[in-house]
């Protein structure tokens, strides 16, 4: 064997994955530092596994304490938060309901002008029957003008 043993083959000796017998049984034996290396793993394994020492008294008083505070209810800032909750809904709906009024007047409104188009019958008829008929979606129809200006520069 080369040199000292890994730790993950000093985790497999301590958990007994590894060879019981082998050359790694016999580097322990042979080279103290991984022999302590392994004892050190084998009391963290031990302490870890032990119980924990508390007494019986000490678990009571922890239990004691939790009943007094159950029995306390909650906090007063928790008895308060409904009451919050109904003012902030209630100054909600009154804004709603009385808005503020505008820093600046609106200006009145004024009639614009539309423009009258004299179109018989038969040429509404025409126009809507063309734009039925038409397969091409209105959106490319301002793109058609944009390639007709450049055939017309060019010639």
């Amino acid at each position: 064997m080369s040199g000292h043993l890994t730790k993950d083959e000093l985790l497999d000796r301590l958990y007994g994955l590894g060879e019981a017998e082998g050359e790694a049984n016999l580097h322990l034996q042979q080279c103290a530092g991984c022999a302590d290396r392994l004892r050190a793993y084998e009391r963290r394994r031990a302490e870890a596994a032990a119980s924990p020492e508390v007494s019986s008294e000490f678990l009571a008083v922890q239990r004691r304490g939790i009943y007094a505070r159950l029995e306390e209810g909650p906090q007063a800032h928790l008895r308060l938060a409904p009451a919050l909750a109904a003012a902030f809904a209630l100054a909600m709906g009154l804004i709603l309901v009385y808005p503020g009024h505008p820093s600046h007047p609106k200006a009145p409104i004024r009639a614009v002008p539309v423009a009258h188009f004299e179109m018989s019958d038969e040429q509404l008829f025409s126009n809507v029957y063309s734009m039925e008929q038409s397969a091409e979606p209105r959106a490319a129809v301002p793109m058609h003008a944009l390639f007709e200006d450049e055939v017309d520069g060019e010639q």
